[in-house]
């Protein structure tokens, strides 16, 4: 254990950000529930670390509700342009989705989704959830280490983006760690959604939106916006080992978390030891196959059936291990993201998720407004059930778990991680069950990871029987985890160490 969990009777946040966990502390203890804080976490990660889950994000909620007694799932992630098709790419010379730039940028999903959160269970004024992040992008925040790393890598890259220039290039260099940045466009945005969060998808936000986006030669129009709704869905689950593992649905790889649990159950990977050889390449070898049927299944269900009961089954993981199916080699992008964990004394307890995708998403920051947008389009294909087709949304690396026992949820957690994801949480879930970790102590240990052509290990495990493997330092860049526990009466919370963020309760 690298950093000490913070135990509280009343409530806990757990954010990748210390001043994210005290924004949403400070609602905790002025009265406001889960689904307060968790907006007014969010908002301020969005301030704080615009490069992984700025305003221009999808976010998805699974959260369980005292008062209902019922677990609920909240996907907010952004459709592609009405008007963007493969066709049209192809004319301009695409073999493949562009990775960065306009055409890679779907409807941003977070604002609507934190209102529609709000609209249900908030309990605060809306403009009072998000007064302290105006003020953080108003009078400045210091620059933290991966902010400070993520502009450090990527400035020469993205500093044709004026945007990018003008907000994270102050004097025309990458802001130093501790450095007071400020942001007086975005706080003013912010003050335009703290007043009416509908500008930002018919009105003043998405006319500045689209256009910037149309200069740059997209076919966004605002009409993408103002049609865009969230959803809300059931949550999906298995029991793994005697513990129910919820996560999100598709267009959510959640079950591919699931589908992978269901395998390493049925190889028995739980007898053998935690860093041993066996346990490592028998959950390398079930990844391979689960991320294959996730190529093959997966994707927006509005467009492609999805028989989602029979990918969790664990009748489908049995007939995939007598197949022996392989995935062909890959490669699996890591992506960027922040997550974070919200509980409170009545008892509800949320697992939280947004992202641009890659580090500063689509490399553009809408001048202006200081909102930088995602890059989620860039995972559809031109093929397959993920294909690009208009007002679809690609299949979505984010996802989220809330674990029970005994009818009880006592537990959530999740990752940044991209495509990592499924064997992060795999990884979470058996350290917890099959090796009785603390949930501190499952997010901590060394990990290893498949990403399409090798296995990926930190220090701290036995070397696997692969010929193509890389071994790292711990703690290695293998995704930043948060995470809270329900344990007698009291919250625990903590924040991983390969990330700066700190937990916060009372």
């Amino acid at each position: 254990m690298l950093k000490t969990p913070v135990i509280g009777k009343n409530g806990v946040v757990a954010a990748e950000h210390p001043t994210a966990s005290l924004v949403g502390l400070n609602v905790l203890k002025s009265g406001g529930n889960a689904f307060d804080v968790t907006i007014a976490t969010s908002f301020a990660l969005s301030v704080l670390q615009p490069h992984l889950g700025g305003l221009g994000s999808d976010f998805f909620a699974l959260f369980y509700s005292a008062k209902k007694d019922k677990i609920y799932c909240l996907n907010s992630s952004g459709w592609a342009p009405k008007k963007l098709t493969i066709e049209k790419l192809t004319e301009q010379g695409y073999k493949n989705m562009p990775k960065k730039g306009p055409h890679s940028v779907t409807i941003p999903g977070l604002i609507f989704g934190l209102r529609e959160l709000h609209k249900k269970y908030g309990t605060f004024e809306w403009r009072d959830l998000i007064k302290d992040s105006i003020e953080l992008a108003s009078s400045g925040f210091p620059v933290y280490w991966g902010l400070s790393r993520a502009i450090n890598s990527l400035f020469s890259e993205l500093a044709k983006d004026r945007g990018f220039k003008k907000y994270f290039l102050p004097n025309g260099e990458p802001p130093k760690v501790g450095q007071i940045l400020k942001h007086k466009d975005l706080a003013n945005t912010l003050s335009l959604i703290s007043n009416d969060p509908t500008t930002f998808y018919n009105g003043e936000i998405a006319e500045k939106i689209v256009e910037y986006l149309n200069e740059l030669g997209s076919v966004h129009q605002i009409s993408d916006f103002a049609d865009f709704k969230p959803e809300w869905c059931n949550p999906i689950s298995i029991d793994y080992r005697g513990t129910i593992v919820y996560e999100t649905p598709p267009n959510s790889m959640g079950a591919t978390s699931l589908l992978l649990l269901n395998l390493l159950e049925e190889l028995e990977t739980w007898k053998f030891g935690f860093s041993s050889k066996g346990r490592i390449l028998r959950t390398i070898e079930a990844a391979k196959i689960a991320y294959a049927e996730r190529d093959n299944t997966l994707a927006d269900p509005r467009f492609v059936k999805v028989d989602v009961k029979k990918f969790i089954s664990k009748a489908f993981a049995r007939q995939l291990l007598n197949k022996k199916r392989i995935g062909l080699e890959q490669h699996l992008s890591e992506g960027d993201t922040t997550y974070f964990a919200v509980a409170d004394k009545e008892g509800n307890i949320v697992s939280a998720i947004q992202s641009l995708f890659y580090p500063f998403g689509s490399g553009l920051v809408v001048d202006g407004l200081g909102v930088p947008l995602n890059a989620r389009g860039s995972y559809f294909k031109f093929n397959g059930p993920n294909k690009l087709e208009p007002r679809k949304r690609s299949l979505h690396t984010l996802s989220a778990l809330l674990l029970e026992k005994d009818e009880k949820v006592f537990a959530a957690l999740g990752a940044s991680g991209g495509n990592f994801r499924p064997q992060q949480h795999a990884l979470f879930v058996t350290n917890m069950i099959d090796y009785k970790m603390t949930l501190w102590d499952a997010l901590e240990a060394p990990r290893f990871l498949w990403d399409g052509k090798k296995v990926i290990v930190e220090d701290g495990l036995e070397v696997p029987p692969y010929e193509e493997y890389q071994k790292i330092e711990y703690p290695g860049k293998t995704g930043v985890a948060q995470g809270i526990v329900k344990k007698e009466n009291v919250l625990i919370g903590y924040c991983d160490t390969r990330g700066d963020g700190l937990p916060a309760g009372f």
